[in-house]
């Protein structure tokens, strides 16, 4: 997708012109593609409000099968942000980002180094090829592609959401998001 098309074609809603810039490997996506309802939540593994909303949004995709939920990157909040967004795109290019996205947001307390390592065994990712992919230029890219297209959204800071075509920047609880679909 080109910036003019992401833009000024209005063929499809901006949220979903998101979606198909950002490469497969820069998504984490429960749910089915062909819902009728997408959530998109630009988050960083750091912020507060993120990990809170988490829980909530895997459940009202668990309770419908018209919703869809998409986790975009968007590492602001210090260094380490950026690199568990490179762990996480890595484990997405061995089919294993979910499973370290729900790990990281599943883990009490601050994300130590030790916690980390927990996640990355208990998701299942092989930790020699993790290690190689983490530091590609292309899982660079996708996280720079991810957080400029947050910003042009309207990002400024996170968690930021798009229900279907609204954005919200903020935490929003579970019964406002659901409320908001259709």
């Amino acid at each position: 997708i080109t910036l003019n098309d992401l833009i000024f074609n209005e063929s499809n809603s901006f949220h979903l012109k998101i979606l198909e810039a950002i490469p497969k490997e820069g998504k984490i996506q429960i749910g089915p593609d062909n819902a009728r309802n997408t959530i998109i939540e630009f988050f960083d593994y750091f912020c507060g409000y993120c990990k809170k909303i988490h829980p909530e949004l895997i459940e009202l995709v668990e309770s419908r099968d018209d919703l869809r939920v998409v986790f975009l990157h968007h590492p602001i909040l210090n260094d380490s942000s950026h690199v568990i967004a490179r762990i996480a795109i890595a484990a997405s290019m061995q089919d294993k980002g979910f499973e370290f996205h729900q790990a990281i947001f599943s883990i009490e307390g601050s994300i130590t180094s030790q916690k980390l390592q927990e996640s990355i065994i208990k998701s299942g990712v092989n930790e020699a090829k993790l290690s190689i992919d983490m530091d590609k230029d292309q899982v660079k890219k996708i996280i720079k592609l991810s957080s400029f297209l947050a910003g042009g959204a309207g990002a400024r800071g996170t968690p930021a959401i798009f229900i279907n075509e609204e954005f919200i920047g903020g935490y929003l609880p579970k019964e406002r998001i659901s409320a908001l679909l259709k």
